[in-house]
């Protein structure tokens, strides 16, 4: 090799380092340099969703899950200042997991907002989300505790407004003696008992007893024996599956033709014809345009609480957008409080709904009925 040919090839191992260096510190992999996104894309936002996806419950898990992404697919991303990542986790409706899930969302994936479903996960992740300042809204929880923090929120109708309705159902038939069945380790049901306690105490309603079970408790002939010749015009079952069905079933084995009722929990529970010709108390019905676009992309209609799900990605995506100036990504107080002063939020629960300054969003229960295996809406 001459010694020009050994200066040239000097010269181009120069340009080419210095080409790399300068690629380098503008996509901030020098020098501690940080820029969020590559030059010319948008910063990304994670939104980290904990579900039960198997388990008991997968079947409203997975309808909350689609309900999400649907929403995802539904965003104008062009005019958005931010991309967007979902990473799901699941929980399988277990406190204990989903303790974990939150945990590896937050500090493994780095998410910016967090989603929970149901009660029982929603009481877990709450503390979690609080101490690390990262907002937290639960799509499906009826005990407003989950609520509890400045980075807490729940969008699902409250216990109060389920009670409400169920006590003026009640008189509305002449009901005026009930048997409760309730999870003694399920916040939700404990929320909804107590809150139509709170309801029923200047009418002639009597709860005559209640039976507060254990999960995973499957012989309940004892409990049965102790209220079935109460007298009782309707058997209250604020339980969820599998305990839900096998109550039902070993009241009938028992010889107790009493109807029962619920708030909520029926739906919980891919048996339905046990409770054929069986009136209840939901949360809020879906608007058709969302029930007809979930039809369409998935081939079959959406469970309840799955309008919360569509709704709750959307708020927090408003919220973040609000939040951001499209550079980098705004901080946990700055989408905090976005998401605490929301009003006028049009989505698939229904238009102008807004954050009440309990950090819940506030939608109508509706009374159902199961007709030929398939809920439907009564009384709006």
């Amino acid at each position: 090799m001459t010694k020009t040919t050994r200066i040239m090839l000097g010269v181009i191992g120069i340009v080419i380092l210095a080409s790399i260096i300068g690629i380098l510190a503008k996509s901030g992999g020098l020098l501690g340099v940080s820029h969020v996104g590559q030059t010319g894309s948008k910063p990304t936002v994670i939104i980290g969703v904990t579900l039960p996806l198997t388990g008991d419950v997968a079947m409203l898990g997975q309808s909350n899950k689609n309900a999400i992404e649907l929403a995802y697919s539904q965003l104008d991303k062009t005019n958005l200042k931010y991309d967007y990542k979902l990473v799901f986790e699941d929980d399988g409706f277990k406190p204990s997991i989903g303790a974990t899930t939150a945990n590896k969302l937050i500090s493994v994936d780095k998410v910016d907002a967090l989603i929970s479903f149901g009660s029982p996960v929603g009481n877990v992740v709450s503390p979690i989300a609080e101490a690390a300042g990262v907002p937290h809204i639960n799509d499906f929880a009826s005990d407003p505790h989950v609520a509890t923090g400045q980075y807490n929120y729940v969008d699902y109708t409250p216990a109060s407004e389920d009670a409400k309705l169920f006590v003026q159902e009640l008189q509305r038939r002449g009901i005026n003696k009930i048997v409760f069945f309730g999870q003694q380790d399920n916040p939700g049901s404990a929320a909804l008992i107590n809150a139509f306690l709170d309801g029923v105490k200047l009418t002639n309603i009597q709860v005559l007893s209640t039976q507060m079970i254990v999960t995973g408790t499957r012989d309940f002939r004892t409990e049965i024996s102790k209220v079935k010749n109460l007298g009782a015009n309707l058997y209250v079952l604020e339980l969820s599956s599998p305990e839900l069905e096998t109550v039902t079933k070993q009241l009938r084995t028992a010889g107790v033709k009493t109807p029962v009722s619920t708030m909520e929990t029926f739906e919980f529970s891919d048996q339905l014809s046990l409770f054929e010709g069986m009136w209840y108390v939901n949360c809020a019905d879906a608007a058709q345009w969302f029930v007809d676009l979930y039809t369409k992309t998935y081939g079959t209609a959406p469970k309840f609480g799955a309008a919360n799900g569509y709704d709750t990605l959307n708020m927090i995506v408003q919220s973040v957008e609000k939040a951001g100036d499209g550079i980098t990504v705004p901080k946990g107080t700055e989408i905090n409080a976005r998401i605490g002063s929301i009003k006028g939020f049009d989505g698939a629960l229904g238009t102008g709904m807004s954050m009440g300054s309990d950090h819940l969003v506030a939608s109508k229960a509706v009374v159902r009925m199961i007709k030929n295996g398939v809920p439907v809406t009564i009384t709006p």
